[in-house]
């Protein structure tokens, strides 16, 4: 074989390979998956031109021994941020387009809140992540505060132990900074004892009032009464008059009967009654 034979082979080889690099090249995608704020470090995925890509992201990860990031929204490309589901835990998976060059992430940082000497309590508003896991920089309410200590009558909350902002009766409004650790002291409420001992004390008056009221409705019944005629004085002294002449009569003629008088004697006796 002449030599200029030879050269040409190995040309046309070379030039073979290099079409076969150039075609990798060409059929080769690379992924870029970042961080807002660098919530984590960014990394590359190299895949193949129209090859499906299934990204697979953990919904919290550790920020530092008292806090964690928890993945809201991700965007592709540069588009508008979409938010997702937000978990407190396990792996946020996604389909990425075949075309796509770059996917971001958003998350933002939370902190626990733990509660101590309490038996029951909610928040307002829930944990976004259903637990009691809380966005920083948020308000929460704690309410529905119940005592461990159960008996007769009623505990209440007499101070709490950590950054309470301010509390009202059984319930306390926090600041989300930082990791919140509280603590509830609570004292009984010896009120319904009181009420307690009012109670019958109020019945009885009651019914001695009502009692009262009773015999005041019985007083003003009127009662069947015989009617007295009305006095007169000048008919009284009439009648009496009438009397006496009677009896003076009767006596006169009792006297006449008997002969002590005359009859004569008597009519001027009556002339002069």
């Amino acid at each position: 074989m002449k030599l200029g034979t030879i050269i040409f082979l190995v040309f046309i080889l070379f030039l073979t390979d290099s079409i076969v690099f150039a075609q990798l090249d060409s059929n080769t995608n690379i992924l870029h998956v970042s961080f807002v704020n660098n919530a984590a470090p960014s990394y590359e995925i190299e895949f193949e031109t129209n090859e499906k890509i299934l990204l697979e992201q953990s919904y919290s990860w550790i920020r530092d021994d008292t806090s964690r990031y928890n993945l809201i929204s991700y965007g592709i490309d540069g588009d508008d941020f979409i938010p997702i589901s937000r978990q407190p835990r396990g792996t946020f998976s996604i389909d990425i387009p075949a075309d796509s060059s770059s996917i971001i992430f958003s998350s933002t940082v939370q902190y626990p809140v733990s509660i101590e000497g309490v038996r029951e309590y909610s928040f307002s508003p829930k944990s976004p992540t259903n637990d009691n896991w809380f966005d920083k920089d948020s308000e929460i309410l704690i309410l529905d505060v119940t005592s461990n200590d159960s008996g007769i009558f009623p505990h209440e909350i007499v101070n709490w132990d950590g950054p309470v902002i301010d509390y009202v009766d059984n319930s306390a409004q926090i600041l989300i900074d930082s990791p919140i650790h509280l603590t509830a002291y609570w004292a009984t409420n010896y009120s319904f004892l009181g009420f307690l001992v009012l109670l019958p004390i109020v019945g009885i008056i009651v019914f001695l009032i009502k009692r009262k009221n009773d015999s005041n409705v019985s007083n003003t019944v009127p009662k069947h009464t015989r009617k007295e005629p009305k006095f007169d004085p000048d008919d009284y002294e009439e009648k009496i008059m009438q009397f006496l002449k009677q009896k003076s009569n009767e006596k006169l003629s009792l006297l006449v009967s008997s002969e002590v008088i005359s009859p004569e004697k008597s009519v001027q006796i009556k002339e002069n009654l």
